[in-house]
């Protein structure tokens, strides 16, 4: 059962950058000179987020219990966080051309800062699954 601080840090970290991912692109859209502006906000906020998740990380794998676990007893928690995984990815690329005609400095821009926050949105949730991994076997 304490696989799922686990899952609940995975959740907490994925779907609160994904969210703010979503804030800062549209922000981002709506005055595109303010970008260096947007990306100080967007780091310091995605920091803030990430506290809460890091700590139940350190937390569930710190007490956790000595008892034998089967890989049956984490598929449910390493699916969830699979699927936390998915989503961001697939989230964050179809964000690509939300404007539809930009210009091209600001495309590169935007590519750029998807890539970097699919990086930061699964970094939580694929060091959650090593956790369950390293717990289980």
């Amino acid at each position: 059962m304490y696989l799922y601080i686990f899952v609940l840090a995975a959740v907490i970290a994925g779907l609160g950058i994904i969210r703010l991912f979503r804030s800062a692109l549209d922000d981002l859209l709506m005055n595109p000179d303010d970008f260096q502006r947007y990306m100080n906000q967007f780091f310091t906020r995605v920091a803030l987020v990430e506290v809460i998740p890091i700590l139940m990380l350190v937390f569930g794998f710190a007490y956790s219990p000595s008892e034998e676990l089967v890989m049956s007893d984490a598929a449910i928690p390493l699916a969830i966080i699979a699927i936390i995984i998915i989503f961001n990815i697939f989230y964050t690329i179809s964000q690509r051309s939300p404007a539809g005609n930009i210009e091209k400095e600001l495309a590169q821009r935007i590519q750029t800062f998807i890539f970097i926050t699919i990086a930061l949105a699964n970094a939580i949730p694929l060091i959650a699954l090593v956790f369950i991994l390293m717990v289980v076997i």
